[in-house]
């Protein structure tokens, strides 16, 4: 039996756990008491947290080296999460970006966005709320992307996914919500991680976008924590600034205007 159960502390689940939004996601439900399973493909970062978060907080914390584009590595984590009696925090955060235009993308690539994005992050929250609503408590969420209200070149299918989860978790709501359980879709901006310059992501250029969009980690976490407890808002985006981006572009004019910009943005490219 692992320390995780004997502890009968909370659990929180996260995915995508060794760097950007899962781990400050870790840092900040660790500093609230609760144990952690922290998910991700990299091991080496994962155990660095579990030391620093059990010294710091005093807290449980179990790490499971997991990719989320492998059905064997998904199902074994669905079976451990529906059998986690304490289960009450699910973040399905795991993620990466990919830039490349329609229709010289590698599908195989596309596909594994699609795997990570979409099929993991259903199948693993159908798991974490079966013990949630037994229970008849539990948080779940789901990252998404102001990128669900938009549309552009060269990332079709990050669009497109990210949709799918803003829809999706909408929808499950209205299923959990006689159970006592909360699910949110969390849009953030740009934000400060490693998932600009991850390797995916090379052609993206950070010093050629303006500052004032920006987010930092610990906002964007404490947002989405408060948002989640707090209210019943499905659908957090942090910052102000970005709910009138998205105002100001979801209208036939903005979106014309967003057009104009991706198609520039992708004439400078070539």
């Amino acid at each position: 039996m692992s320390n995780i159960i004997e502890s009968r502390r909370p659990l929180a689940a996260i995915t995508g756990a060794s760097d950007g939004l899962g781990k400050e996601f870790a840092k900040q439900l660790a500093a609230d008491g609760y144990d952690l399973l922290l998910v991700a493909r990299r091991g080496n970062l994962l155990e660095k947290i579990k030391l620093e978060y059990e010294s710091q907080f005093g807290i449980n914390v179990e790490t499971l080296v997991c990719d989320l584009s492998r059905p064997d590595d998904v199902k074994a984590l669905e079976l451990r999460l529906a059998n986690e009696e304490f289960l009450e925090f699910m973040i399905n955060n795991a993620g990466f970006g990919r830039e490349g235009m329609f229709p010289e993308v590698d599908p195989d690539l596309e596909e594994e966005m699609i795997r990570v994005h979409i099929i993991s992050l259903m199948r693993l929250s159908r798991a974490a709320l079966v013990p949630m609503c037994k229970r008849r408590r539990g948080f779940l969420i789901n990252l998404s992307s102001v990128a669900a209200f938009l549309f552009g070149t060269n990332c079709a299918e990050y669009m497109a996914t990210k949709a799918y989860v803003y829809s999706f978790s909408r929808s499950i709501q209205c299923d959990v919500s006689e159970y006592n359980v909360r699910v949110q879709a969390l849009c953030p901006g740009l934000t400060h991680t490693g998932f600009h310059s991850a390797e995916t992501m090379k052609g993206f250029q950070k010093d050629k976008t303006p500052g004032f969009l920006w987010l930092n980690a610990d906002y964007v976490v404490r947002t989405s924590l408060n948002a989640i407890r707090k209210t019943k808002r499905v659908v957090c985006i942090p910052s102000f600034r970005y709910k009138l981006i998205l105002a100001l572009l979801s209208n036939p004019i903005g979106s014309k205007i967003c057009e104009w910009a991706y198609r520039k943005r992708a004439k400078n490219k070539t």
